[in-house]
């Protein structure tokens, strides 16, 4: 056996060892600064005060991106219904119900039987507020609620008797992805992300309590026919002395926030 050229092999694989091991360590301590700078911007909510949602909306495997919206015309439906009749230049509708829905007592599954098969393309609303005189429809883009926006709902007005009797209709159409550069789908961020990003804006404060987180799209850009509507995070938070309801961009690293 040659030594000397044993030798050098040895010396060779050593260093490929150790090389090996080096670049593990520095692996596991790149790691561990991205671990330790996540924990840093992590707000403590509970040593805040702050109370959250316990069980936030799981954001996996979802990206969104801008869509651009059309303002449904409603003119020619209204007109083949004698029960429908037509406000706003088309874009709204106003029906009667001829057998009115008994929505007390918390019993909203015959009106939501009725928004399925009477209201036009009822299949795309979803409830979302209750109140005394009114019962609330958003409509929805793969499942995911327009928030807040006069051009997309579906407004039941609840009697005295507690019957829903009529109702009034707003609709989007050519929901699509807006067009021009930079509009590819991103992931979501968290909805605890959007929380922190509140609190890092002032917005949210000791003794605060969030009582409500949901995702949608928010509209951003309003004209007349046309929107555009933008992946939001909707949180609802409890003041000391009031409530408010605030929108958070869902795909920007430094997300815009609007107070509603």
């Amino acid at each position: 056996m040659n030594w000397k050229h044993t030798k050098t092999l040895f010396i060779f694989v050593f260093i490929l060892v150790n090389i090996s091991f080096i670049i593990i360590y520095i692996d596991k301590v790149n790691k561990s600064h991205i671990n330790d700078s996540a924990d840093e911007n992590a707000v403590n909510f509970k040593q805040e005060k702050i109370e959250i949602p316990e069980n936030l909306t799981s954001i996996k495997n979802i990206e969104m991106q801008l869509l651009t919206a059309r303002s449904n015309d409603f003119s020619s439906y209204a007109k083949a219904r004698s029960s429908i009749t037509s406000e706003e230049d088309g874009q709204k509708i106003k029906g009667e119900i001829n057998d009115p829905i008994d929505v007390g007592n918390d019993q909203y599954t015959d009106l939501k039987s009725y928004v399925k098969d009477k209201i036009f393309k009822g299949q795309n609303y979803e409830m979302s507020k209750i109140d005394d005189k009114n019962v609330t429809f958003e409509q929805t883009y793969n499942d995911f609620p327009i928030m807040n926006n006069s051009k997309a709902q579906l407004k039941f007005n609840i009697n005295d008797d507690g019957k829903a009797s009529s109702y009034r209709q707003t609709a989007m159409k050519s929901i699509e992805p807006s067009e021009g550069a930079n509009n590819d789908k991103k992931q979501v961020n968290t909805a605890k992300s959007a929380i922190e990003a509140l609190y890092y804006n002032r917005y949210l404060k000791r003794n605060d309590e969030v009582t409500n987180v949901r995702l949608g799209y928010y509209t951003v850009v309003k004209e007349p026919n046309v929107q555009v509507l933008e992946a939001n995070w909707e949180i609802k938070v409890k003041h000391k002395d009031e409530s408010k309801t605030y929108y958070v961009e869902a795909i920007s690293d430094s997300p815009k926030i609007v107070e509603e």
